[in-house]
């Protein structure tokens, strides 16, 4: 997802805003509520901070809070939304069963403004959302996949698969590595340092705001394909 970060010198702290336009079969409100909460809860938890130099070369730290909207709307609809959207808060997602990676991603480049979600990944419930939205403003999965060294809860962006400590595990009796000896997604946590990193070689306008992402501004058939517009 992309958004908008923007600098709140009454309260003293940036904000991160995004809309989440969910469309498709099972795209519903009740969803949508839930995503929004996961999303929410775990960025807002991490108490993330950055620091920011001001005009006169003093250093300013601000906490970070992320709000994030959301709205159901119909595939026509988005048509219309996406060719006129120059919004970085906007954001266009499909709900499905099922799709052609048989997973959920969001679009062809990193920091992209729309994906692709799976009912099947347990949305707003596994930190699946979470995760795709920390994609969507530009955060890669760790290069060290196997933290098992790690005492803390496996960072969000660790991907599926990684090795993390039994307790973290699917199956926590097993061996790592085995069936059920990978990181269960739901021990997920964002951490403070995942919330810096969003913002690292980004500098905010003279008008206190900064835009986060890529507007990709595609719609998605039913199974993951995207549709082109042509001028």
């Amino acid at each position: 997802m992309s958004a908008i970060a923007a600098i709140d010198e009454e309260t003293g702290e940036v904000v991160v805003a995004a809309k989440l336009w969910f469309y498709g079969n099972f795209a519903t409100a009740e969803l949508a509520d839930k995503i929004v909460e996961e999303i929410q809860s775990q960025y807002n938890g991490a108490h993330g901070k950055i620091q920011l130099r001001k005009a006169d070369r003093s250093v300013v730290t601000y906490p970070v809070r992320f709000e994030i909207e959301s709205a159901i709307v119909t595939e026509e609809a988005v048509f219309g939304l996406v060719q006129t959207n120059t919004d970085f808060r906007n954001n266009f997602i499909r709900i499905e069963q099922n799709n052609i990676l048989k997973r959920s991603f969001m679009g062809n480049e990193l920091g992209g403004n729309i994906g692709h979600w799976l009912i099947s990944d347990n949305l707003g419930e596994s930190t699946t959302a979470a995760h795709e939205f920390g994609h969507s403003l530009g955060l890669d999965h760790p290069d060290d996949v196997d933290l098992r060294n790690r005492e803390l809860p496996p960072p969000m962006m660790a991907p599926r698969g990684t090795l993390v400590k039994a307790k973290f595990q699917w199956n926590p009796t097993v061996n790592a590595g085995e069936f059920g000896g990978t990181m269960k997604p739901i021990y997920r946590k964002v951490g403070a340092e995942e919330v810096e990193m969003i913002f690292t070689g980004k500098t905010f306008e003279k008008d206190g705001t900064l835009n986060l992402g890529i507007l990709s501004n595609l719609v998605y058939d039913e199974v993951g394909n995207p549709y082109y517009f042509l001028d």
